[in-house]
């Protein structure tokens, strides 16, 4: 496996400098996203990098927590671990019951229950943490770098300053206000994806890629408004609990999007103390998913 990995990281220091244009499609794009938000009773951020180049956000330099979007960066860390690293990097692993954790979201725990340790591909849990967003599988690859501090570490002196891991799973269960702590701004999530999308092709990317691609979770998001249209989508999505005053802590979906004509265009939508319920608020994401799909579709064909 450590043949296939690839360094995203690395290659973050060239994107800090990305920069927002003021064309006339960027600008009407900014305008609409932002009547959008104007009136809704949530803070939303957004983030669009066009082709590599034409930035447009709102809220893009707000911090919002990622909730399991953070998978996405951790995953990406530990394979810039394993290219780094001068030890020899196991294919497999043995999972014991201290490895999934009963009180937590885990398809992977519920599939092997029963078992008193199993051996499982390391791809296998980064396709759960990615694919179906699963807290054991990420906190696992959190274990096999080191921990938090070592993906923290990573990102920090890769250049990715806006993206913060300071907490795994289990921690976030014992103490839900960590969820605040593991953040990102949309403009820092945005950059990642767009880079990792457009810069690498290794064999270990185009797994990642892959999983992106058939994620289980958030089809009523980003993905909604897509379907049936000649794009490929790519996302990572994170959702949070309900606050005690019944607002949602945050929903959120991060990705990228291809266009049949060959356009692409990377995509972060945080959405933080909704006053909507689920549905609704997935509705937000999803009306923004449309907004962005339409504006450079139209774009694209004039």
């Amino acid at each position: 496996m450590r043949n296939n990995v690839f360094s995203l990281l690395t290659a973050l220091i060239c994107t800090i400098a990305i920069s927002c244009t003021t064309s006339n499609s960027t600008s009407s794009l900014q305008q609409k996203l932002s009547d959008y938000v104007d009136d809704k009773d949530a803070t939303i951020g957004i983030a669009v990098i066009v082709d590599g180049k034409d930035t447009v956000a709102v809220n893009g330099n707000r911090p919002f927590p990622m909730l399991s979007v953070y998978k996405l960066p951790i995953v990406l860390a530990y394979g810039d671990y394993i290219k780094a690293s001068d030890k020899l990097i196991p294919d497999q692993i043995t999972l014991t019951h201290e490895d999934l954790k009963p009180d937590t979201y885990s398809p992977m725990r519920d599939r092997y229950a029963g078992q008193d340790s199993i051996t499982v591909d390391i791809s296998e849990i980064i396709a759960y943490a990615l694919q179906q967003s699963d807290n054991n599988a990420s906190d696992i690859i959190l274990k096999l770098m080191g921990g938090v501090n070592t993906a923290n570490n990573t990102v920090k002196r890769l250049g990715a300053d806006n993206i913060h891991i300071v907490s795994t799973e289990a921690e976030m269960h014992e103490s839900p206000e960590l969820c605040y702590l593991n953040s990102s701004t949309p403009i820092a999530m945005a950059r990642m994806i767009d880079r990792f999308d457009y810069e690498f092709d290794d064999r270990f990317s185009r797994y990642i890629k892959q999983l992106m691609e058939t994620c289980d979770t958030g089809k009523n998001r980003l993905a909604a408004s897509l379907s049936g249209k000649d794009t490929a989508i790519g996302h990572k999505t994170g959702t949070g609990f309900t606050l005690p005053d019944g607002r949602l802590m945050a929903v959120n979906d991060a990705g990228y999007v291809h266009l049949l004509n060959g356009h692409r265009y990377s995509i972060a939508v945080f959405i933080e103390n909704s006053g909507y319920d689920m549905d609704q608020t997935e509705k937000l994401i999803a009306d923004i998913s449309a907004i962005v799909y339409a504006q450079l579709q139209n774009d694209s064909n004039t």
